[in-house]
């Protein structure tokens, strides 16, 4: 995949099967209940909030734009996909079939209910290698004494000539270096990730993006108010977890009746390469030498 100066040519993929992804935003909705949460983030009731919506929409409008150039046949194996929707919206835009890698057994019973024609797996180790491998904001999950072998992990799965894309949110430009959300125990600036991939994909071709735009771009306020509102919502959810939950339900019920977040406009979005332009979005896609 080439990089541009804009988020065009990858955002306008959403734009042009919104519907796909908002189906699948739907039915999963349908499945849920209170209960499906998770310690290791990825709340399913996050479905319905726009910002998040469309910044995991358009992480991984970029990482399909670039599985677009992969021309074996196979599935698309997403890795730490939660329940699923977003992988859902990636297969239907690639034409695969999916098979989806979570460890969370919460999350794989709402991908089965939700997602029947999908194959749900705990490990990665379960699956056979797939020509198109994601993995969209989970090595911030993994704590970095374990990165090396995670990524490895990961590249086992991806068939020579194949395709790995992880994404990762960049909290260098935070108060402290980090938003303040627990599950989040392995971050990684742009440096530290070519890092690791060099590390672990000895003879990949590997390139770095960042992508800026709504829900990527960090404001004054937003690097101090960020970090400091999951400091407290942390607080009450180890203290009163019961009130957290209704919470998050309530916010997803209001979300839903608000209805689905409109499509990202592909001219307010850049994806450049890692060491250019602003934003807190990091992609890496890796291509496995054939």
């Amino acid at each position: 995949m080439s990089t541009t100066s804009t988020g065009q040519p990858a955002v306008a993929l959403l734009t042009s099967s919104w519907d796909a992804l908002t189906a699948a935003q739907a039915r999963l909705h349908d499945v849920r209940e209170k209960e499906h949460r998770n310690a290791d983030g990825g709340d399913a009731g996050h479905q319905w909030d726009a910002g998040l919506v469309r910044r995991h929409a358009v992480n991984y409008a970029v990482a399909v734009a670039a599985a677009r150039e992969v021309a074996l046949d196979g599935p698309l194996l997403d890795v730490g996909a939660g329940a699923g929707a977003f992988s859902v919206w990636a297969a239907h835009a690639l034409g695969r079939d999916l098979v989806l890698v979570d460890r969370d057994s919460g999350h794989r019973e709402l991908a089965a209910r939700a997602f029947p024609h999908a194959a749900v797996h705990a490990e990665v180790g379960e699956v056979a290698p797939a020509p198109v491998v994601l993995s969209m904001e989970v090595v911030e999950h993994v704590d970095p004494a374990d990165h090396l072998a995670f990524v490895r992990g990961l590249a086992g799965a991806v068939r020579p000539g194949g395709l790995l894309a992880m994404s990762t949110p960049d909290e260098s430009g935070y108060w402290r270096g980090w938003s303040g959300y627990p599950p989040h125990v392995g971050t990684l600036d742009a440096t530290r990730l070519a890092v690791l991939l060099g590390r672990a994909l000895d003879g990949w071709q590997v390139q770095v993006l960042r992508v800026g735009g709504p829900g990527f771009d960090l404001s004054r306020v937003g690097r101090f108010g960020v970090p400091l509102a999951n400091r407290v919502w942390n607080a009450l959810d180890g203290t009163l977890p019961r009130l957290t939950a209704e919470v998050s339900h309530a916010v997803s019920r209001v979300g839903r009746h608000r209805g689905a977040p409109l499509p990202p406009d592909p001219g307010r979005f850049t994806v450049q390469p890692a060491g250019q332009g602003e934003g807190t979005g990091l992609v890496a896609v890796a291509r496995r030498p054939a």
